[in-house]
């Protein structure tokens, strides 16, 4: 399930923009294309307050009001990229049995420039049914910008509510196929596959083969029956087999302890707290480390993830 692992949903999804003409809202004076208007908004968007003069402007990143979503991007994929010519055999172009050197390839290019949307968020599971709960979620606190930005798409006419943005996020949603989880501090808890009993069928399908076919040579022609069940048996059993290990591998990885966003915030907000404690410290006799080290407890609380803790949206070190 490429989309879901560790916990986390991995939403990719690619929109085409419109190809015609808008108003310019600068100037009523001009008109512009939806591309245009589209990287001038995507460029106006806020983004998270990475540094202490940026959480004094009280901006935010839209996406700062969602407690489940780890990281959102937005790029503009005008084409693709071109990968150069493909190779030659040049026994094949003297004998003229393949395209010679001044033949062009052919290029692929896309009908139209397309919106990336990516999400990483908090997910139960990678059913179609928690992608939809999440993207209501989403459009519940974000529909404004949101709107803003998908105007200048295909499919812009279905914002009127949480379903019509949720059909075109899953209308439009390719597979991630490499989804990038970190959470995992040492090994996730994986059962290994038993391989005796997953094998077991094929090695009793090749015996029976090689017994059958020596029984027949040597013993008795009725044994050529039991190399033809062997010789059946053998490519279904190794089928079976390959298709228990590919199911095995798209198995998700389970959630990380406290990998969930306010577990991640938490985090981050009391290794600032403690790399604080450990500096105010140093030097400090062991009766006044405990009671600093009690004090830090009871003021920052670990065990709750709710507060204290770090605001979405901001980058603190």
């Amino acid at each position: 399930m490429p989309n879901f692992d560790g916990g986390h949903y991995f939403l990719t999804t690619l929109i085409p923009i419109r190809s015609g003409l808008c108003a310019d809202p600068r100037t009523a004076a001009t008109v512009t294309s939806h591309l245009h208007e589209l990287r001038a908004t995507l460029a106006a968007l806020p983004t998270a307050l990475q540094t202490p003069a940026t959480e004094k402007i009280g901006l935010n990143s839209p996406f700062a009001r969602s407690t489940r979503t780890h990281f959102a991007r937005f790029a503009i994929l005008d084409d693709v990229a071109f990968n150069g010519r493909g190779q030659r055999d040049p026994i094949k172009v003297a004998l003229k049995l393949s395209p010679q050197p001044n033949v062009t390839d052919p290029v692929d290019r896309l009908p139209c420039s397309y919106l990336i949307f990516v999400l990483d968020f908090d997910a139960t599971d990678g059913s179609d049914a928690t992608r939809d709960e999440y993207l209501a979620h989403l459009w519940s606190v974000a529909q404004d910008e949101l709107r803003e930005i998908l105007v200048h798409c295909d499919g812009h006419e279905r914002l009127v509510d949480p379903a019509g943005f949720v059909r075109l996020m899953r209308d439009c949603q390719v597979e991630t196929t490499m989804p990038f989880n970190d959470y995992w501090t040492g090994a996730p808890p994986l059962s290994p596959l038993p391989l005796k009993p997953l094998l077991a069928p094929a090695v009793i399908a090749a015996a029976a083969l090689v017994l059958g076919v020596l029984g027949a040579l040597i013993i008795d022609d009725d044994l050529w029956l039991l190399a033809l069940a062997g010789l059946v048996a053998l490519p279904l059993t190794l089928w079976w087999a390959y298709g228990r290990i590919n199911a095995a591998a798209a198995q998700p990885f389970a959630t990380a302890p406290h990998s969930d966003l306010p577990g991640v915030l938490k985090a981050l907000y009391l290794q600032q707290k403690f790399t604080r404690l450990a500096i105010d410290t140093q030097g400090a006799s062991p009766a006044a480390l405990h009671a600093a080290f009690d004090d830090f407890l009871a003021t920052h609380r670990p065990q709750d993830t709710a507060a204290p803790t770090q605001i979405p949206g901001v980058v603190r070190c």
